[in-house]
């Protein structure tokens, strides 16, 4: 599949003829619109990658141990399974690293994130939205510190749903910085949040709109933690001894804001891929070694730009 064909099957708001159209004032550097960067659309380009594949689904990883003899995973309600080779893609709260090397723990980045999402007709995004975004597919507002975003997540002929966040640094105790709250804490939305929304002025469509306090109350709003990780390289290296490899966020997490998490898992994938196909499965150390840098700046650049996007001077 060429990449005119890809990008037109998958850009998020292909079904207006859309191009996943990225501003040039885009908050992280990193999404350069004349590198080619598009926004897609997940789920269509996650049964692309499908195609073809063996998955199978409904198993759930109980245990795993790892020696030099081989790898035994065993499951919830099923058998184990014997392996030579095992690969960690399950991302940032991965399984098997919190079996394997529970010495490489998340990070939580000191910002406070919301992230809501909201369904609008086709004719209430072409009045209020359109004239602002035109044909992009993101926009952005700053007040001081606080970033206001606005995106399409999928765009069909009756409807259009978008997700919106708010996002800033966090504040001396800071009652919406919670960094160690459970999983499932994600849906407990503090009162704090929406006084925050009532205060903010001045705001233009569509951020007056989206972001309107009472209007957020209904929606489905989760708290985001910006998550980093980097195993350390002699851990990974004891791991890729055993014939265990993490790639992807199990081992090099980014913030959501700021990252390119999902980007750099693939091409993890493909890089591992063709190194297999070229020197089998006993070499996951060397790929390890010849990946570990570029892993280590990607996490420490997304860290960066996750503080850029929300400095004063960028703002001004």
């Amino acid at each position: 599949m060429d990449e005119a064909l890809f990008r037109e099957k998958l850009a998020i708001d292909s079904m207006r003829q859309g191009k996943g159209e990225i501003s040039e004032d885009a908050l992280a550097p990193a999404l350069n619109p004349d590198l080619g960067t598009f926004r897609c659309h997940r789920g269509r380009l996650e049964k692309l990658l499908q195609e073809g594949q063996d998955i199978r689904w409904e198993h759930t990883v109980q245990n795993i141990t790892a020696s030099t003899q081989g790898i035994v995973v065993q499951l919830k309600d099923a058998k184990a399974l014997d392996a030579d080779v095992l690969i960690g893609t399950d991302g940032v709260h991965s399984r098997i690293r919190k079996s394997l090397a529970p010495g490489i723990e998340l990070k939580v980045l000191p910002f406070v994130v919301f992230n809501g999402r909201r369904q609008f007709t086709r004719a209430e995004y072409q009045e209020t939205f359109e004239p602002k975004l035109g044909p992009q597919t993101v926009v952005h507002e700053r007040h001081g510190d606080i970033v206001l975003e606005i995106s399409i997540n999928e765009y069909t002929p009756k409807h259009v749903d978008v997700s919106y966040t708010y996002s800033r640094p966090a504040r001396e105790n800071d009652p919406l910085h919670k960094p160690d709250r459970a999983i499932p804490g994600a849906t407990d939305i503090p009162e704090e949040f929406y006084s925050e929304l009532e205060d903010l002025k001045d705001l233009g469509q569509p951020f007056n709109t989206v972001f309107d306090a009472a209007k957020v109350r209904r929606d489905r709003v989760l708290h985001w933690l910006m998550r980093s990780t980097l195993g350390r390289a002699a851990e990974v290296d004891r791991l890729a001894k055993k014939g265990v490899l993490l790639v992807g966020d199990a081992v090099h997490a980014m913030p959501i804001l700021g990252g390119e998490g999902a980007n750099n898992a693939m091409k993890d994938g493909v890089d591992l891929a063709r190194h297999i196909v070229e020197y089998g499965t006993g070499s996951l150390q060397e790929f390890a070694d010849s990946r570990y840098q570029s892993w280590k700046s990607g996490a420490e650049e997304s860290e960066k730009r996750l503080a850029e996007m929300h400095s004063q001077a960028k703002a001004s």
